[in-house]
């Protein structure tokens, strides 16, 4: 018996583990290099630029026809069980509609991540929707009227140019484009939102955060989107349904109806518990440069928000806008819930269904450079990654490359 062999076997074991595990986390590594480099291969640069805006005398007014006795519960976010329990979800989306049903709502819908949910119940208004974004930057977007869902993110962080190309190509396949909770884990900033185009909604209020600097900001820069809240519920029992949500005013209950109110900024959003109201939006009117407001229920006190900043007002009163004034909002606070407008905002009545569209051009030899130099980064890991191997097959190939010149300076000596 060898005992020499038998002591060394084992080791022989261990050895080729260890070199068959080193292979598969390079496998691994150089899978995930490929991925990202098709994914980062499709960004696209824009050509930025701030432009002075040249304001209008006249402001918009959402509210102008508004009854609170024509408008509807509307929650547009919310996660159910999708995708074989990768992504987090805790409930059927059956489980999710019957809790808003229960609370009064006449939109309850679905949003899983890249998966757009259908509900069975015919008594609630179905609006296709979906959360896009699997980035570790929680740079979320919500498609809302969603035909099919858009795949394209980049998931270890994001370029200006990168966001608004995922903002583009959303729009191509959805109504409207919302970000969602903005503020949360760096995913939208200021120098962003200076700059940004293209989404038609903020939603200011969730559970993780509250984005109001950011949507005034963005308001200030001359950048209009509409207000939304949403649950964004992934729990029923740890995130109950009905803290955050919005009121839409509708003449027929028709999805139509239903985006075009949202796109006009036809409604109000609300904090609450359970989906109570206590106060309510009675009546915003604007005459030239007066407008007048009024608002009802439990109310502790009223905030006016005008170019960002905040002051308290009568829950009911006129407001003399004035010539430095880009906007004004409310915000009425009740006992148990609170209201908050969207802004009366300087633009012509006939810009609102163009104030979302993307005014920037790609920049074709930026994208060109970018796109060679994200195939340059992969390749060059890739080399890294096997260069032993690639040394390895180089050898035999050096050597008969030496020997046949070893023979030819041979041959010419005789």
């Amino acid at each position: 018996m060898n005992i020499t062999n038998t002591f060394k076997y084992p080791f022989k074991i261990k050895n080729t583990l260890t070199k068959a595990g080193k292979g598969i986390v390079k496998s691994l590594f150089a899978l995930l290099t490929l991925i990202l480099v098709v994914l980062y291969y499709q960004s696209e640069i824009f050509s930025f630029s701030q432009t002075s805006i040249n304001y209008p005398s006249s402001f918009y007014n959402p509210y102008q026809n508004w009854n609170k006795k024509k408008v509807l519960k509307a929650n547009f976010h919310a996660h159910g069980q999708a995708w074989g329990g990768i992504t987090n979800g805790h409930n059927t989306d059956d489980e999710i509609v019957n809790a808003y049903k229960k609370l009064g709502f006449s939109i309850a819908a679905g949003s899983n991540y890249h998966s757009i949910s259908k509900i069975n119940d015919s008594s609630l208004l179905y609006i296709p929707c979906y959360e896009q974004g699997f980035n570790v930057s929680k740079t979320h977007l919500l498609a809302i009227d969603a035909n099919e869902a858009y795949n394209l993110d980049f998931p270890l962080g994001q370029s200006l140019s990168q966001k608004q190309t995922r903002i583009l190509n959303l729009k191509k396949t959805a109504s409207l484009v919302a970000l969602t909770h903005p503020g949360l884990g760096g995913g939208f900033n200021t120098q962003d939102l200076k700059y940004l185009k293209g989404y038609d909604l903020m939603e200011v209020l969730s559970p993780y955060v509250e984005s109001f600097d950011l949507w005034d900001y963005a308001l200030n820069q001359g950048h209009l989107s509409w207000i939304l809240a949403n649950d964004d519920t992934h729990d029923l029992k740890k995130q109950p349904p009905g803290r955050f949500f919005n009121l839409i005013l509708m003449e027929n209950k028709t999805k139509f109806d239903v985006i075009k109110a949202l796109k006009n900024g036809n409604h109000v959003a609300y904090a609450s518990d359970k989906g109570i109201v206590d106060v309510a939006l009675e009546n915003i009117s604007l005459k030239g440069n007066a407008l007048n407001y009024s608002f009802s229920g439990n109310i502790n006190r009223v905030k006016l928000v005008r170019n960002g900043e905040m002051f308290m007002v009568d829950p009911r009163g006129q407001v003399i806008l004035q010539e430095t004034d880009k906007y004004v909002r409310f915000e009425a606070v009740g006992e148990k819930s609170v209201l908050y407008t969207n802004p009366i905002y300087r633009i012509k009545t006939s810009d609102i269904a163009e104030f979302s569209k993307i005014p920037y051009r790609i920049d074709i030899l930026k994208t060109f450079a970018y796109r060679i130099l994200v195939l340059l980064l992969g390749f060059s890991f890739w080399v890294f990654l096997f260069r032993k191997k690639a040394k390895t097959l180089s050898k035999p190939f050096l050597v008969k490359l030496l020997n046949i010149n070893f023979q030819y300076k041979k041959l010419r000596k005789i």
